[in-house]
Formats: structure tokens, C-alpha cells, sequence
């Protein structure tokens, strides 16, 4: 399962799980994004709950959320219809390419999505984001991790054992390709929630590449 119908399998229940169990590092978010600049980027499955709250945070700014496919863009319209986020707008395009000039994009919020990446290349989409992000811009990252402990263990499991629950969602470490693709590590904290291993990573663009 690629990270497409990943993300169109998971749509119709997407936002109950994130109100249940990640909600509070979007709240996080956008707490930490208050005072950067005015255009933002959302990669995330389409009906992600957190998506109405950075669009609130970002009224005077532009909100885009990044879709890898139409029938995807058309569950984020739809969402979107149905929150009322009439400042929010999509972007398609096929995994994994933004629809942006270099170093043009303030913030970029990648949620569930590099623990959604099959068989992918970091590098190659830290490179991208990279090249997108102003100096100073930023990126969040919220993700499955590899557990630490044995309730976190038993998600590992059961998400490896039952797909269907799953769709692909895997735990990852990002950490040292960011590091790898020259961002600094602004924050890198666990954000465990029901014993689910959740790691909330903050890196940066230096503002003077080396």
C-alpha cells in the first residue's frame, strides 16, 4: 500500500484519531509556529483533525495542504467544506514533489506522514522540503515511533499483525536525516498518548547555510 490510499483508506475515520490521541501536539504546533512567517504548508492525511486549527492560526497568512492525488484532494475539499475553512487551499501533486519555488514556504507541518513513507527515501523528501523552506523556515513532525516500553510495544504489533487497522503506519526515526540534510534540532520529544509511542520533532533551516 503506497502512502496514497494509505491516506484515502484512512480518511473516513482519520479525524476521531487524532482527537483521540494527537491532538494535543497539534495544539502544540501551533503554540510553537505563532510567530513565524505567513506561509505554511500541511502534509497530512486529508481529514486530519489538526488541520482546521493550524488554518485558524494562520489567518492571516496562506494555508496549503499538499494532496498525491485527486480523489484525496476531493476528501480535503469536502473537509474543508465541512469545518468551514474557507482560507485553506490544495495543492496536488504526485508523491513526493511540493508546488513551490525554493526557499518561498515559512513553515511546513508533517503530520502522520513519514510514519505513512513505505520503502521511501528520506533524504530525498528532507531534500525537498529543504529546498522549499525559507532560511529560518521551519519543519513539525509528528510520527510513530519505535517503542520504548511494553504498552507501546503491543501497538507495534498490533499495527504489524492487522494492516487493516494500520494502513501502513509504521514507527520511524527521522532525527538523523534531518540532521543528515543540515537542519538543527529545535525540539525532539515523546508525546505518548493510551501507551501509542507518538515522537513530536522540530527542526529548523539554518538561517546561514554552512
Amino acid at each position: 500500500m503506497n502512502i496514497e490510499e494509505s491516506f484515502f483508506s484512512i480518511s473516513w475515520f482519520f479525524s476521531a484519531w487524532v482527537r483521540l490521541m494527537e491532538y494535543h501536539t497539534r495544539k502544540k504546533e501551533v503554540l510553537d509556529s505563532a510567530r513565524l512567517g505567513p506561509r505554511r504548508l500541511i502534509i497530512s492525511p486529508p481529514t486530519d483533525a489538526g488541520i482546521p486549527l493550524l488554518v485558524q492560526a494562520n489567518a492571516q497568512g496562506t494555508t496549503e495542504l499538499l494532496c498525491f492525488s485527486d480523489r484525496n484532494e476531493r476528501k480535503a475539499r469536502n473537509y474543508s467544506k465541512k469545518k468551514r475553512m474557507d482560507a485553506l487551499t490544495t495543492q496536488v501533486k504526485p508523491f513526493f514533489k511540493i508546488p513551490a519555488a525554493d526557499n518561498t514556504v515559512s513553515v511546513v507541518y508533517a503530520n502522520c506522514f513519514f510514519d505513512f513513507c513505505v520503502d521511501v527515501d528520506f533524504n530525498s523528501i528532507i531534500q525537498e522540503i529543504w529546498r522549499v523552506l525559507e532560511p529560518g523556515g521551519v519543519l513539525f513532525a509528528v510520527y510513530m515511533a519505535p517503542p520504548s516500553g511494553y504498552r507501546e510495544r503491543g501497538w507495534e504489533w498490533t499495527f504489524a499483525r492487522f494492516r487493516f487497522l494500520s494502513h501502513g503506519c509504521h514507527p520511524v526515526t527521522i532525527v538523523p536525516h534531518l540532521i543528515q540534510g543540515g537542519m538543527q534540532i529545535l525540539k525532539d520529544i515523546p508525546a505518548v498518548k493510551l501507551g501509542f509511542p507518538i515522537r513530536y520533532t522540530v527542526s529548523e533551516k539554518p538561517v546561514h547555510v554552512v
